[in-house]
Formats: structure tokens, sequence, C-alpha cells
């Protein structure tokens, strides 16, 4: 079905509401995740490296140029700053002895998941207030948000390079 915002303002309505709130959002999460980064010593971009390192089990450097659409030698600068800080380690890959896998660390998780209590207790208490239907799709709508913006970073990056 094709929507047009001219024949049903209420629905133009709602789509101007989710744009706002998807911008008040974006910007809640990047201070959020700076001032996050900054409390454990590290950068904006260290701290989402390792997000994804921890996401993608045993990624390689060449999985998280994949997934970041940054160079391998950035993302190889990138996790020589977290080793250093204690945050990755570097290991021989389970299922391809020819590749290094990138691991986080147990001391480096712990100090970070304790920054998220706060947030997630609260988050807690909203999302209680949801269906469970409501919850799947709402989850649904920003994974394929977040694929969106995802494959747009990559061909931002693209130019970039």
């Amino acid at each position: 079905m094709s929507w047009s915002t001219e024949e049903d303002p209420v629905r133009a309505e709602a789509l101007r509401a989710l744009a706002e709130s998807g911008r008040h959002l974006s910007t809640a999460m990047i201070l959020f995740h700076t001032n996050l980064s900054r409390s454990v010593g590290l950068g904006t971009t260290e701290e989402k490296v390792l997000e994804l390192v921890r996401r993608h089990e045993h990624p390689s450097v060449g999985d998280l140029a994949e997934h970041t659409g940054m160079a391998k030698n950035s993302i190889s600068d990138v996790l020589d700053r977290l080793e250093a800080k204690g945050f990755v380690t570097r290991e021989p890959h389970p299922s391809d002895g020819r590749k290094v896998a990138i691991v986080a660390t147990q001391e480096g998780a712990a100090k970070i998941g304790q920054l998220f209590i706060g947030m997630m207790t609260r988050l807690g208490e909203i999302q209680a207030e949801y269906s469970t239907e409501d919850l799947a799709l709402i989850a649904r709508y920003q994974r394929r948000a977040a694929d969106i913006q995802a494959a747009e970073a990559r061909t931002l990056a693209e130019g970039i390079d």
C-alpha cells in the first residue's frame, strides 16, 4: 500500500513525530556514549568498535573494517589503543588459524557494564508499559532503521577513503 501524507495528515504528523523522536534519541545516544567512553578512558570510536567486538564473536580486523566501513589500518590503530588500555586481546581465531580474532576482556566488559545499570533499569521500567507485540514491533523497526543507517555510514566512508 502506498501512503500519501498529503491525503493523510494524521500519518504525516506521525511521520514527523517519528523523525523528531529519532533525532532526539540519536543525540541522546551519542551524548551518553561520549560520556560513557570518557569515563573509562576511551574515545567514542574505540567504545563503538569494542561494542562490535562483543557483538560479533571473534571478529578479525577485516570483519571489523567491513562492519564499520573504516580502513583496516584505522581499525588496527583503534584495536592497538583498546589492547593497550586492557579492553581487548588478540588471539588465534578459533575456526580459522590463519586469522587473528579480537576478543573483549572480562575486565573491560565489567568496567563498561556497570555504567549501563542505571539506564537499563530505567529502560526496563518503560518497557514494562508495552506489550510483547509492541516491543517486537519497535525492535523490528529499530533493527531495520539501524541497518539502513549502517549501510549509509559505509557509503559515506567510501567517499572519505
